[in-house]
C-alpha cells in the first residue's frame, strides 16, 4: 500500500525540521513570534537546574514527533531511557498501549508513574499476557495511558532522586494536567484531531515469510489499520478564587485481521483509549490553595484468534482516581497534604468458556489447524486504594555561613485486591484419531468427540487430555507506610542534600531504610563549571503477581480420560499437588528488591550552550525470581516452584548532552539545538519475576557452564537480551520563523549495531564435557529521522487553527531488529516501519 503523494506532501517533505527538548530541568524562554498572542495555561516558567531531573513543557510535548501521543513514546528524547527492540516494529503500529521503558537499566515494571500527584503505576501484574487461562490479564506498567495532548508539564527523575519518592528502582515519571491562568470569566481551550492509517505508511520485508504476513494480517501483525484520536482541553478562571480545567480524549484503532478460516474472511478487531478528567482550583488566600478532581483512563481491545471460530474476547483496563491537594503556608513552613481514592479494574470476557483444538476433517474444515472457542478464561481483577500523604518544608534559614532547608513527610496507603474467575473454563488440545476397526464411537452429546470421516486416514477423533480452570476468588489486603526526612544545605559554592526514607508494607513485613544523597560543587562559584555526585538506595515497588499466583495454582487441574476410548469420564488432578508441592515461599519471607546507585556528573554553561556529562551506576539485588526445582530422581521433571530473591543486575550508563539555552538567530529564523548520546553496559542473571529460573537442574541450571562465542562462561552471564542498546545518538533541531507562522521540528536517532544471541544446534566439547554452545549475529545500526511541522492560521481574535504533519522515518530507511529471546540456529529478523505520515489539526480559543 502506498501513500497518495500530493504537491503539499512533497513541499512539506522538503522542509528540514526538528526539536529541542526539555532543558534538563531548565525551561527555555518562550520564543516570541508574530502570531496572535493566546491566553496561556499556567506552567512553570523556570525550574532550578538539577542533575537527574528533566522537565518538559507543554510546548515540548506539542512539537515532538510522537505519533502514539503517550508519555513513554515521547521519552525517546531522553538518553537515560531505553526501549524494547520492537518499539518501532511495523507489526504493532495500530496499538494504543504505551511502550514499556527501562530507566537506567532497571526492569520495565520498576518505574513509578504519577499523574496529578497520584501514583498510577500498575502493580498488579504488569508483565501479564492476555491469552492465558491461568488467571493473568493484559498487563502494562501504566494504570492510565494519558494522552500527551492533555499534559502541561512532564517530569522525568532518573537519578539522584529525592527521599520524597519511593517504590521504584528505575525512575519516576510525573505528569500534570493544566492549571488555568486566564482572565476571569473567559473559557479557553483547544480541540485536536489526528489521523493515520496503514495506507499512509511504507513497509519493508526481510524475507518472503514477513511479506506473506503483510498479505494476511493477524492480531499480532497489524499491517492494515486506521488510527485516529480526538482530544478536548478546556480551562477557565471562574473567579479570583476558583479555576477549572476539564479534558476529554478518545483514541481508536480499527484493525481488520484475517480470520484464518477457509472462507478467507476478515474480522474487525479494535483498540480504544479514553481519558476524562476535571480539576478544580481554589485559592481563598495568599497562604492557602487547594485543588481536587478526578482522572479516568479506560483502555480496551476487541480481539480474535486466527484459525479459530468463536474466539472473540474483550479486554479492558480502567483506572479512576479521585484526588485532593491542600497547600498551606504556616508561620515558618509550607505544608502540602494529598489524599486520593483509586480503583483499578482489569477484565477479560470471552464468547466461550471452552477451547478445543482439532485435526482437520470434513466437519472441522474451517482451517488447516482448526480450533474453536477461547484461548483464555474470563477474569475480573479489582484494586481499590486509599492514600494519604503530607510533606512539610520549612523555610530556608541561615546558620553561620550556610543556608539550611529541612523537609519531612509521611504517608499511608491501603489497598484491597480482589481477583475472580467468574466461570469454569476448559482447554483441550490433544485430539486422538481412531478408525472404524477400533470399535470406538462417540458418546451422544460428547462435544469432545468427532466421528467425521477422513477417507485416507481415520474415521474420527476425540480429545484425550485437557485442563480445567476452576472458578474462584482470591482477596488480598495490603497496607503501606512511609516516612522521610531531608535537608538541603548550601555553603558558598557547595551544596548537599541528605535524606533518609523508610518504607513498610504489611505483605512482605519488611522495613526498608533507604539513604539518599546529592552533592554539588561549583569551583568558579557560577554555572561555568559544576560537579555533582550522589549515592542512593531505591527499594522496589511491590508487584502483587507473586502473591496472587501462590493461590491461583490451587484452582488449576489436569484432565485425562480414564480409558483409551471415548467414554466421557475424566480423571482430575490438581496442579498444586503436581508442581507446587505446597513449597512456595510465602511473600512475607522474601526480601524487597533494591538498587544501589552512584552518580557523577559534570555540567558547564558557556555563553549560550549547556554541556552535561553524567555517569550512573546501578547495582540491583534481591530481584524476585520464580525458581524451578527439579526432582533429582527423574529426568528434568519439575518438582516445584519457589519465589526467591535470586535475581541481580548491574548497569553503567554514560550520557552526554549539549543544547543552546536561547535560540540561535539566523536572518528571519530562530534555531534550537539539542544533542544527546548514551552508552550502556548492563548484565543480568534473570529475565523477570514470571519466567522460570532453573536452580538445581543438571542440564538447565542458570549457573551452568556454556560456550559463548568460543569462550567458557556461565549461562546467566550472557549479555542482556533486550532494553540494552549499546549506544544511541539523538539530535534535535527546532526552527521557527519571525515572519512566517511555520514551525519545523526534527528528531534524529542513530542506534548502534548490537549483538543478537542464538543457540547452536550441536553441543561443543570442553575438557571432555559436551556443553551447550551459543553464538551472536551482528545486527546493523538503525537510523530514523522524524519530523513534525506546524502552520498557524489566525482567523479571529484569540482564535486560531494549527495544521500539523508528522513524518516518521523520512528517509524510508529499512531498519531491522531481532525479536527478544534465544532460539536455535538463528533469531528471526523483523522490520521496523518505513516512512509514515500522521496528520492533525488543532483549534485554540
Amino acid at each position: 500500500m502506498r501513500f497518495a503523494y500530493s504537491p503539499l506532501n512533497i513541499a512539506i517533505l522538503t522542509a528540514l525540521a526538528s526539536q529541542a527538548y526539555a532543558n534538563e530541568s531548565q525551561i527555555s524562554e518562550e520564543i516570541k513570534t508574530n502570531t496572535v498572542s493566546m491566553t496561556p495555561i499556567e506552567v512553570e516558567v523556570k525550574v532550578k537546574q538539577e542533575v537527574g531531573k528533566t522537565v518538559y513543557t507543554k510546548e515540548d510535548l506539542e512539537k515532538t514527533p510522537n505519533s502514539s501521543k503517550n508519555i513513554t513514546d515521547f521519552l525517546k528524547v531522553n538518553p537515560n531511557v531505553q526501549f524494547s527492540r520492537e518499539q518501532r516494529s511495523a507489526d504493532s503500529q495500530a496499538e494504543l498501549r504505551p511502550s514499556e521503558i527501562s530507566i537506567n537499566g532497571a526492569q520495565t515494571y520498576r518505574n513509578k508513574f504519577v499523574i496529578n500527584g497520584v501514583n498510577t503505576t500498575n502493580n498488579l501484574d504488569p508483565l501479564a499476557s492476555g491469552n492465558s487461562y491461568s488467571g493473568k490479564l493484559d498487563g502494562g506498567s501504566q494504570g492510565i495511558a494519558l494522552n500527551t495532548d492533555l499534559i502541561c508539564k512532564l517530569e522525568l527523575i532518573d537519578s539522584n532522586v529525592s527521599a520524597a519518592y519511593g517504590e521504584f528502582t528505575g525512575g519516576v515519571v510525573n505528569a500534570e494536567t493544566c492549571t488555568p491562568n486566564t482572565e476571569i470569566g473567559k473559557i479557553h481551550g483547544s480541540l485536536t484531531y489526528d489521523y493515520t492509517e496503514s495506507d499512509w505508511s511504507r513497509y519493508h520485508f526481510t524475507d518472503e515469510e514477513e511479506a506473506a504476513e503483510f498479505e494476511d494480517p493477524t492480531s499480532s501483525n497489524n499491517k492494515e489499520y486506521k488510527k485516529h484520536g480526538l482530544s478536548l482541553n478546556l480551562y477557565s478562571k471562574l473567579s479570583e478564587q476558583w479555576g477549572i480545567n476539564s479534558y476529554a480524549s478518545k483514541r481508536e484503532s480499527i484493525v481488520p485481521v484475517m480470520s484464518g478460516l477457509e472462507d478467507l474472511s476478515k474480522v474487525k478487531s479494535e483498540r480504544n483509549n479514553i481519558n476524562l478528567g476535571t480539576t478544580l482550583f481554589y485559592t481563598p488566600s495568599d497562604t492557602t490553595k487547594a485543588k481536587f478532581g478526578f482522572d479516568l483512563g479506560d483502555l480496551d481491545s476487541l480481539n480474535f484468534v486466527d484459525k479459530r471460530i468463536n474466539s472473540k474476547s474483550i479486554s479492558n483496563t480502567e483506572t479512576l482516581t479521585f484526588f485532593g491537594e491542600l497547600e498551606s503556608k504556616l508561620n515558618n513552613s509550607t505544608l502540602k497534604q494529598n489524599i486520593s481514592y483509586q480503583t483499578l479494574s482489569q477484565a477479560r470476557e470471552n464468547d466461550s468458556t471452552t477451547g478445543i483444538l482439532w485435526k482437520q476433517t470434513p466437519t472441522k474444515n474451517w482451517s488447516s489447524n482448526p480450533g474453536e472457542g477461547a484461548t483464555s478464561s474470563d477474569i475480573e481483577l479489582h484494586q481499590d486504594t486509599f492514600s494519604y500523604s503530607l510533606k512539610n518544608a520549612f523555610d530556608t534559614i541561615q546558620i553561620g555561613n550556610s543556608m539550611q532547608q529541612l523537609s519531612f513527610g509521611m504517608g499511608y496507603d491501603y489497598s484491597k485486591v480482589a481477583w475472580e474467575r467468574p466461570n469454569d473454563a476448559y482447554m483441550y488440545n490433544q485430539p486422538k484419531t481412531f478408525t472404524s476397526s477400533s470399535g470406538i464411537s462417540c458418546t451422544a452429546g460428547d462435544i469432545l468427540c468427532d466421528e467425521a470421516t477422513d477417507e485416507n486416514n481415520y474415521q474420527g477423533q476425540y480429545q484425550t487430555n485437557g485442563k480445567y480452570y476452576q472458578k474462584g476468588k482470591v482477596n488480598i489486603d495490603q497496607q503501606r507506610v512511609h516516612t522521610f526526612i531531608e535537608n538541603t544545605s548550601t555553603w558558598d559554592n557547595f551544596s548537599a542534600r541528605l535524606g533518609l526514607r523508610a518504607d513498610y508494607d504489611s505483605l512482605s513485613k519488611n522495613l526498608n531504610i533507604a539513604p539518599r544523597t546529592a552533592f554539588n560543587y561549583k569551583p568558579l562559584k557560577n554555572d561555568l563549571l559544576s560537579f555533582t555526585t550522589g549515592w542512593n538506595r531505591y527499594y522496589a515497588n511491590y508487584t502483587l503477581a507473586t502473591e496472587l499466583q501462590d493461590q491461583l495454582a490451587f484452582l488449576e487441574y489436569n484432565l485425562k480420560r480414564t480409558k483409551n476410548q471415548t467414554e466421557d469420564y475424566w480423571i482430575q488432578t490438581g496442579l498444586s499437588d503436581l508442581i507446587l508441592a505446597n513449597s512456595n515461599v510465602q511473600r512475607a519471607n522474601l526480601k524487597t528488591p533494591y538498587a544501589d546507585e552512584i552518580v557523577f556528573a559534570i555540567n558547564s554553561q558557556v555563553k549560550n550552550w549547556n554541556l552535561g556529562l553524567k555517569w550512573v551506576n546501578r547495582d540491583s539485588k534481591d530481584e524476585i525470581t520464580k525458581n524451578r526445582f527439579i526432582d533429582p530422581t527423574t529426568s528434568n521433571t519439575i518438582d516445584h516452584f519457589e519465589y526467591s530473591n535470586s535475581g541481580k543486575a548491574k548497569a553503567d550508563i554514560y550520557t552526554l548532552t549539549l543544547r543552546n539555552t536561547l535560540p540561535v538567530v539566523y536572518k528571519n529564523s530562530l534555531h534550537g539545538f539539542n544533542f544527546g548520546f548514551d552508552y550502556t553496559e548492563s548484565e543480568k542473571n534473570y529475565l523477570d519475576y514470571s519466567e522460570s529460573y532453573n536452580v538445581n537442574s543438571n542440564t538447565a541450571a542458570e549457573d551452568r557452564d556454556i560456550i559463548f562465542n568460543g569462550s567458557l562462561i556461565q549461562f546467566n552471564e550472557r549479555p542482556v537480551e533486550n532494553f540494552n542498546q549499546p549506544w544511541t545518538a539523538r539530535f534535535g533541531w527546532d526552527i521557527e520563523f519571525s515572519n512566517l507562522p511555520l514551525k519545523i521540528n526534527n528528531f534524529l536517532s542513530y542506534k548502534s549495531e548490537y549483538k543478537d544471541t542464538y543457540k547452536l544446534k550441536n553441543k561443543v566439547e570442553h575438557d571432555g564435557v559436551l556443553l551447550e554452545a551459543y553464538a551472536t549475529d551482528t545486527i546493523r545500526p538503525r537510523f530514523s529521522w522524524d519530523m513534525r511541522t506546524t502552520y498557524d492560521f489566525n482567523f479571529a481574535k484569540d482564535y486560531k487553527a494549527i495544521f500539523g504533519l508528522t513524518i516518521n522515518n523520512i528517509t524510508n530507511r529499512h531498519n531491522i531488529y531481532t525479536t527478544p529471546g534465544i532460539s536455535e540456529s538463528t533469531n528471526r529478523l523483523r522490520s521496523e516501519i518505513g516512512r509514515q505520515f500522521i496528520a492533525d489539526v488543532t483549534f485554540k480559543f
